[in-house]
């Protein structure tokens, strides 16, 4: 039994693994693409992976961030990142149909991270987040190469947590400072 969580992009996917008999998640980043690569390529890229990952293991259940709102368009995100983050979350789900997951699950950015890292100022600004999940995963003993793994980190603990099977890594937490607030 394994939950995968999954950071959704072309250009650096991040993913987190966590099967119930480990004390640990495992982490990384793929590649799905490049401005060259086509979208229909990118989600091939997709399907690959989770394949390399499900030959592993059993994955019982996926969490993916939800693509943005076309409303909330800002900084490099257009209307074929948006096409593209949609077509990843339709092959996200239909892999997860295709390896008989209980559960698949897209998950708004603002839910998973409140469950994270805690509710933020409306307005904070994304690099903010990021560092803020950055440095959760540190408080919990993980040491991710980038905020894409970070935020699958995030993911997972969040859709573990949300099926009732709170992970290891949050099982004995003690009193830290505040995200942000170094001593």
């Amino acid at each position: 039994m394994a939950i995968l969580g999954l950071d959704l992009s072309k250009r650096s996917t991040g993913w987190a693994l966590w099967e119930k008999s480990s004390d640990s998640a495992r982490f990384g980043t793929w590649v799905l693409g490049s401005e060259f690569t086509s979208r229909g390529r990118t989600y091939k890229k997709l399907r690959q992976c989770v394949a390399d990952l499900s030959s592993l293991v059993t994955i019982d259940y996926i969490f993916f961030e939800e693509p943005l709102r076309p409303e909330v368009l800002q900084g490099h995100t257009n209307i074929e990142t948006l096409k593209i983050l949609a077509g990843l979350a339709a092959t996200a789900e239909c892999l997860g149909d295709e390896l008989g997951c209980r559960i698949v699950r897209g998950v708004p950015p603002s839910t998973w991270r409140v469950s994270f890292i805690g509710s933020q100022k409306r307005g904070t600004k994304r690099e903010t987040l990021k560092d803020l999940t950055m440095e959760r995963c540190r408080q919990l003993g993980m040491k991710p190469g980038n905020d894409d793994e970070a935020d699958a980190i995030g993911l997972l603990t969040h859709g573990a947590e949300s099926i009732g099977m709170p992970p290891p890594w949050t099982a004995n937490e003690i009193l830290r400072p505040p995200l942000g607030m170094h001593a």
